[in-house]
């Protein structure tokens, strides 16, 4: 056990520690926070120059100064050499070159303006046209033709006005097919028409139908008078229409004659109930005309659009 002196204390207490090197060490280095110190300082620096550096830009920049555009070498857009895929129709006519050079194609040297000719059937070609032998001959279905009267010029006129008794009767019976050909009759095929028939005289019936018409649109000119139904038998859930509101019961089917009594509303009134019905808001009352003899609402609401392109007010309702 070593001890020690009552000076060595305080020699010890004044001895440097740091500046002795490990065992085998060299000299001793700056540390490493040292180090880091001296590197955010430069970085701060180089950091607070740049920011000046492009404030400096920014404030003597010319801001009226106009961007130029260098375009771009060469063509924008490069086909192929062999593009393959599948030609267009309706290439190399002469329209096509009218618009995509800008002037006509010279005329070529062969025009063909329409297809091939093409040979007709047999039923398509003229009567003139038909081969030689075709077709029925006529004398062998009719047999022989007659041969043609004398002429008026060969003819000895007698007259025989004295042989005539007086008052005598010139009329006579109308002549047969046999008598008008003679003796020989032609053998005619069945069916054949031997005697053609005389029309049958018109009917005088101009008169009958100008009466009828003239009939028929006084009637329609006329106002129809339809049945009224009471406002009590109308079962609830019935399709009505409602074609207007009245201060009175009359002046409510003097409404309905005029609607009725028009030749366009006509034919829509025919088959429809007249249905006046009583009604008050407050202490005003008055009176509803309405039309029944709907099959359903839908058939109601055709009815009300007829009339309201007609220029006519008209409203489907369900009674309550």
């Amino acid at each position: 056990m070593t001890h020690m002196l009552p000076g060595d204390e305080a020699a010890m207490a004044d001895m440097d520690f740091n500046s002795v090197g490990g065992f085998g060490g060299s000299a001793s280095f700056p540390p490493i926070k040292t180090v880091l110190n001296w590197a955010g300082g430069v970085a701060s620096l180089a950091l607070v120059a740049g920011l000046v550096n492009w404030g400096i830009q920014i404030m003597v920049r010319d801001v009226s100064g106009v961007p130029v555009v260098v375009a771009l070498e060469g063509p924008m857009r490069v086909a192929p050499d062999n593009p393959g895929g599948q030609l267009a129709q309706h290439q190399g006519l002469a329209v096509n070159r009218v618009a995509a050079e800008g002037e006509a194609a010279p005329p070529p040297d062969t025009l063909r303006l329409a297809p091939q000719p093409v040979s007709l059937a047999d039923e398509d070609l003229p009567q003139a046209a038909f081969p030689r032998g075709r077709g029925t001959d006529l004398r062998a279905v009719t047999g022989a033709v007659p041969e043609p009267d004398a002429p008026l010029a060969d003819i000895a006129l007698i007259d025989i006005s004295d042989e005539l008794p007086l008052g005598a009767d010139m009329e006579q019976a109308p002549l047969t097919g046999e008598e008008v050909l003679g003796e020989e009759v032609l053998d005619l095929p069945p069916g054949a028409l031997r005697v053609s028939p005389r029309p049958q005289p018109r009917p005088d019936t101009d008169l009958a139908a100008r009466a009828a018409i003239a009939a028929a649109t006084a009637a329609l000119a006329q106002p129809r008078v339809s049945g009224e139904l009471p406002a009590a038998e109308v079962i609830a859930g019935t399709a009505l229409v409602q074609l207007g509101a009245f201060n009175s019961t009359e002046d409510a089917r003097a409404g309905w004659d005029r609607l009725a009594g028009r030749s366009r509303f006509a034919a829509f009134f025919e088959t429809k109930s007249r249905v006046v019905q009583q009604a008050g808001s407050g202490d005003q009352v008055f009176y509803r005309l309405r039309a029944a003899g709907f099959e359903n609402l839908d058939d109601a609401r055709r009815f009300c659009a007829a009339l309201t392109a007609e220029g006519a007010d008209c409203i489907p309702v369900v009674a309550r």
